[in-house]
């Protein structure tokens, strides 16, 4: 979305990548929704190249469904994804081919060394690919990189698995796929830029990860309500008890409110993943759309 700063030389980058590889191949844009010039700018390409296809959506539906708009329309045998704000240079695609040679059904980039501020991107990044390890036998450092390489029937079951909201990587595991991957480059967003992916955006990845993949958060809130139970009764104890040992000062209006007080923020957090689920679940029961196409070029 809104890249059309970067259209041209994405296009001239992947076609020299690409031509000396001496195959038939396909470049599919998808304009999720972009009020700038890309849609312009993309088609003037598609007159003097027939390799190009443009997928327009009706609307800005978000990064994984436009990709899903991608693999439904993908005919090529390999089908290799990457973000148009060229932190994916695209003259690595060939190492993820010759590794897709060994039969993998993925191979995923690896950003050894990242760019990218450490407490606003590396951190979060850290937080999710550990939080899918513990969930998978896959023993991928970065699942957040978006360079990747699939087999045509992978992204199809992807496409057709995958959730509106959820994020798609979760599947890798539980679809049975064999993973690997290589050491990619990582540079800067094209023109010193800042992510499109906001702490909300972030934070909503977040929890379509854990909602997805964890297979029990309401025993674990169980396990935390009994917690703090014992918690509680541990704390009257020590408030009759203590006086009858030895003299000690007590306040006990401050202990009650501070006990009010965790017992509200737990109650609000139980509740806010409560309903992360009930949300989820809802658009997944009303079989709205992952995106609606409205044009393809």
């Amino acid at each position: 979305i809104n890249e059309d700063k970067n259209i041209e030389e994405l296009f001239i980058r992947l076609k020299d990548t690409l031509d000396p590889l001496e195959r038939k191949y396909e470049i599919i844009f998808v304009n999720d929704g972009s009020t700038d010039a890309s849609q312009n700018i993309l088609e003037k390409l598609r007159i003097k190249n027939n390799c190009l296809k443009i997928i327009k959506l009706r609307r800005n539906f978000g990064h994984h469904p436009a990709t899903y708009a991608g693999f439904d329309q993908a005919a090529g045998e390999i089908v290799v994804t990457l973000d148009g704000d060229l932190q994916n240079p695209p003259e690595e695609i060939p190492k993820l081919l010759t590794k897709m040679r060994e039969g993998w059904d993925i191979v995923c980039g690896w950003r050894k060394f990242r760019k990218e501020p450490y407490l606003t991107r590396r951190l979060p990044s850290l937080a999710v690919n550990w939080l899918i390890s513990r969930k998978s036998n896959n023993n991928i450092h970065d699942y957040g990189c978006f360079l990747r390489a699939y087999r045509n029937h992978v992204v199809k079951e992807i496409s057709k698995y995958a959730t509106y909201g959820g994020w798609f990587p979760v599947l890798f595991n539980i679809l049975g796929f064999s993973v690997a991957e290589v050491e990619v480059r990582d540079e800067e967003r094209a023109g010193g830029e800042k992510s499109h992916h906001n702490f909300f955006k972030r934070y909503d990845q977040f929890m379509s990860i854990f909602s997805g993949i964890a297979t029990r958060p309401f025993q674990l809130i169980e396990f935390i309500g009994a917690f703090f139970g014992m918690f509680s009764v541990f704390g009257v104890a020590f408030i009759i008890i203590a006086p009858l040992i030895e003299k000690v000062a007590f306040n006990i209006p401050v202990f009650l409110l501070l006990c009010c007080m965790l017992l509200l923020s737990i109650l609000m957090i139980f509740l806010g993943l409560i309903g992360e689920y009930i949300v989820r679940m809802n658009y997944e029961i009303g079989n709205k759309p992952k995106y609606i196409i409205d044009k393809i070029v």
